[in-house]
């Protein structure tokens, strides 16, 4: 996973960002599928929808919870394997990331995998375009001031939740 991929001559992805990315969206749509096209997906749909009607309809919601809870453990363990790719391993491997993350959920929409991508593309694509004029420090504060003003606007992210999803 050494070198890069010189795209032009300010331009360059090195090979471990590009199999991350690759890594990443394999991820992300294997989750969609699970969630879309298994029952274990309907189920979770269900119970984060109307818990009491879907135990109504013998779903055990505390399995659902456990499964799901142990799904969103191994998330973020392939996560913390991906960013070994990036810096070193240890305590604080993910801290800088912590806020953007939130960020992230936030702008997209909470419960919207697909918020979650464009919102990440969407942020990440911005941050990088200012940092080379404003610095990182003041790009991130315009992210922010934007993503407050934003969400001053829409407060339940680029795609909220409709129907009974909502409430």
């Amino acid at each position: 996973m050494t070198g890069s991929l010189q795209i032009n001559p300010i331009f360059s992805l090195t090979y471990n960002r590009l199999y991350i990315i690759l890594f990443s969206l394999m991820v992300f749509f294997s989750l969609l599928m699970i969630l879309k096209k298994s029952s274990l997906g309907l189920h979770v749909r269900a119970v984060s929808q109307n818990r009491d009607m879907a135990r109504a309809l013998s779903i055990k919601s505390s399995w659902v919870d456990a499964i799901t809870f142990g799904l969103g453990s191994g998330i973020a363990g392939i996560a913390g394997v991906v960013l070994s790719q990036l810096t070193n391993v240890g305590p604080n491997l993910g801290q800088a990331y912590i806020i953007d993350s939130f960020l992230v959920v936030v702008f997209g929409g909470v419960g919207n995998l697909w918020g979650t991508l464009v919102a990440a593309l969407t942020l990440g694509t911005f941050n990088k375009f200012l940092e080379p004029w404003m610095g990182p420090v003041l790009a991130n504060i315009i992210v922010l001031v934007g993503l407050v003003l934003f969400i001053q606007k829409r407060p339940k992210g680029l795609f909220p939740q409709k129907g009974r999803a909502a409430e």
